[in-house]
């Protein structure tokens, strides 16, 4: 089976998630009250942001193209396509307007963080997948991996210290 997604597609995926990323924290970093959560969501905002014009320079790269278009009739399983296909549904809101709403309805800091959370770890696991289609194409995509990774570090020991 061919993948759920085109090319094009995918990278356009990744961008509109680094997207809401950035609009749930430059929200959450106006709405917070504490000085270190503002100053952290205002660095995670950034990082998202340099997150997406990566993801814009690859959209334009034929090799990363070509790599994912590459793949052939019966590389993915059904059960592959309908776990990138939920990867997709489980992560992304309909638009920024969307996230910079979930940041506002947080009942709490703590709450904000949590969610913010959730959405590095279903981004992390779609990178994953997005990695292992792209093979040798995807270098770029492991430092991405890593910040991403980091977020969700830094977010914890941000929860841990709102926490106590």
């Amino acid at each position: 089976m061919l993948l759920p997604f085109s090319a094009e597609e995918i990278l356009e995926i990744a961008i509109q998630a680094e997207r809401q990323g950035a609009a749930f924290y430059e929200r959450l970093a106006t709405s917070a009250q504490d000085e270190r959560v503002k100053e952290e969501c205002r660095r995670l905002a950034e990082f998202e942001r340099e997150h997406e014009k990566t993801f814009r320079r690859l959209l334009g790269q034929r090799n990363v193209q070509r790599a994912l278009d590459s793949l052939q009739p019966g590389q993915l399983s059904d059960q592959h396509q309908q776990y990138l296909s939920a990867l997709v549904d489980s992560n992304m809101l309909p638009d920024e307007e969307a996230a910079r709403q979930l940041a506002e309805e947080a009942k709490s800091e703590v709450e904000a963080i949590n969610i913010a959370l959730q959405m590095e770890k279903n981004t992390i696991l779609f990178y994953q997948e997005l990695q292992n289609l792209l093979g040798t194409e995807a270098g770029v995509l492991q430092i991405i991996l890593d910040e991403e990774r980091s977020h969700v570090y830094q977010l914890n020991e941000l929860k841990t210290y709102l926490q106590t």
